[in-house]
């Protein structure tokens, strides 16, 4: 995922990592979303989808931006208190981003099965195991099969 040196510096994957296990902490068992090795995935919608990738930048550069002056050591030295009132007030100032990251974090996790079983979704294709179907109704046919054929046969 390039960035604007051209991709991503390990001190931001680091941040993001962090920012994502605030944003869903870990639950009993269930580890949190940055703690889950689901960056790679954030990383290819990123790719996949521009909006995200340039949320993911804005966010990381108000991050660093804002811890620069904050912390030695940046985001990562403070404590989780203090890293969730950071992540508010970039929330706050860059809304739209924020909430841009927000959601590819909620893809990345929300798509993984342990999540699913976690929350009691069923994974998998909705069908064949999904909805049952009602049997098929021939009578729905009957005033179409009445009509004037509107096509012209294709030669053989």
């Amino acid at each position: 995922m390039p960035t604007r040196e051209g991709t991503l510096t390990d001190s931001d994957k680091r941040n993001m990592r962090v920012v994502m296990d605030r944003m869903i902490p870990p639950v009993d068992n269930l580890p949190g979303a940055g703690s889950m090795g689901l960056f790679d995935e954030i990383e290819r919608m990123s790719v996949e989808h521009a909006r995200y990738y340039r949320s993911i930048v804005r966010f990381l550069d108000a991050l660093t931006l804002d811890m620069s002056v904050e912390a030695e050591g940046g985001f990562l030295a403070l404590d989780g208190e203090r890293q969730d009132e950071a992540i508010k007030e970039i929330e706050n100032s860059i809304t739209g981003d924020f909430a841009n990251v927000l959601e590819v974090v909620y893809l990345a996790y929300y798509s993984q099965p342990q999540v699913h079983e976690r929350i009691g979704w069923r994974s998998g294709p909705l069908q064949p195991l999904g909805f049952t179907l009602p049997p098929w109704d021939e009578s729905i046919l009957e005033t179409v099969r009445k009509r004037e054929p509107f096509w012209r046969q294709a030669p053989d």
